[in-house]
């Protein structure tokens, strides 16, 4: 509870402050916290609020949330507005305002420019490989060339080890560029494929992070074992899986089956005819707090829908504003 002293001053936090104080290991371990939560009922989270702006290819995204208990609350507002590139701009922005449970009064303002939405939505590729993948993988595929591809090899090469990636991208100089930075970054083997295909055929783990509304992994490419982190389908006209994936793997876990079948990949395999949400195996959640398996054998292909929960911002703004309060970071205000 907050001291009634204060409740006028509201911390103030810029993304370079923000980035001072959240590591991905961190945030790894309080996004798993928060999975469990939302799955076990005591999380709050409302369905997140779109808004269109297509005159200049933009959406905005509201996502409040809650999980009892906590000191706080969360509302987060990220925008994409993909013609920023014409006007040299980054395409995502946004903030989290954090508010004091008890009473509703402002305590943060982190403006963060989508960087807290960038490392957890790594943070929650690496829960769902870290539950799902198999325990010793050699070779990795990412599909995608931005921030958030980055970001999820990152976050994966804390819950797993591995020798080799192989990078796949619409533009050739992108993933050229993608390929030495990683290779700099992680110390391993990044080569550019021709195709998805070719980055997907004997890899262990797929991460697809793009905008993309056509698939493009299909099932028939997929090795025995494979695991699959879709992260990039979170509205319902983008699409990375096509639906077959879903259909033949083993395990489909969302980490949340009623939020994906209306934004996921689950999305358009329920369209196709190819799914139900009773087929889904369970929620990430459920898996991390026992109540359904994950992983039973090498041979499983198991697939990972994640199109972001408000809960995974709550625990990410909270360890941000009690890093920053601990380290004396950022200014406070008046309101």
């Amino acid at each position: 509870m907050m001291d009634t002293r204060d409740r006028d001053k509201v911390l103030l936090l810029t993304k370079e402050q923000i980035q001072s104080v959240l590591k991905i290991e961190e945030v790894i371990e309080a996004v798993s916290d928060g999975f469990k939560a939302y799955s076990s009922g005591n999380a709050v989270v409302p369905f997140p609020v779109a808004l269109q702006v297509p005159e200049h290819s933009g959406d905005v995204h509201i996502k409040p949330g809650y999980i009892k208990g906590y000191p706080t609350y969360t509302i987060k507002i990220a925008s994409g507005f993909y013609d920023n590139a014409r006007l040299n701009l980054p395409s995502s922005h946004g903030m989290l305002l954090v508010f004091d449970s008890s009473t509703g009064w402002p305590v943060c303002l982190e403006i963060d420019r989508a960087m807290i939405t960038d490392v957890r939505t790594a943070a929650a590729g690496a829960v769902a490989a870290r539950a799902l993948a198999k325990e010793s993988i050699s070779r990795v595929a990412v599909i995608g060339t931005g921030v958030q591809a980055r970001l999820q090899i990152e976050a994966l090469s804390k819950v797993r080890k591995f020798k080799s990636l192989a990078v796949w991208g619409r533009n050739p100089d992108k993933a050229a560029q993608y390929a030495n930075e990683m290779r700099e970054r992680l110390g391993i083997e990044v080569s550019v494929a021709k195709t998805v295909q070719e980055a997907v055929t004997g890899s262990e783990v797929i991460v697809t992070a793009t905008m993309s509304t056509n698939p493009l992994v299909f099932a028939d490419w997929l090795s025995k074992g494979v695991h699959i982190t879709a992260v990039g389908s979170d509205s319902p006209e983008k699409q990375e899986l096509d639906a077959g994936v879903l259909a033949t793997a083993d395990k489909v876990v969302c980490d949340s089956i009623k939020q994906c079948a209306v934004l996921g990949e689950l999305h358009h395999a329920i369209e196709g005819g190819l799914m139900k949400e009773k087929d889904v195996h369970g929620e990430l959640g459920e898996v991390l707090l026992g109540q359904k398996r994950g992983r039973e054998s090498n041979q499983e292909i198991t697939v990972c829908d994640l199109t972001g929960l408000a809960v995974q911002d709550v625990v990410a703004s909270q360890l941000v504003y009690e890093r920053a309060l601990k380290r004396n970071i950022g200014s406070f205000i008046r309101v």
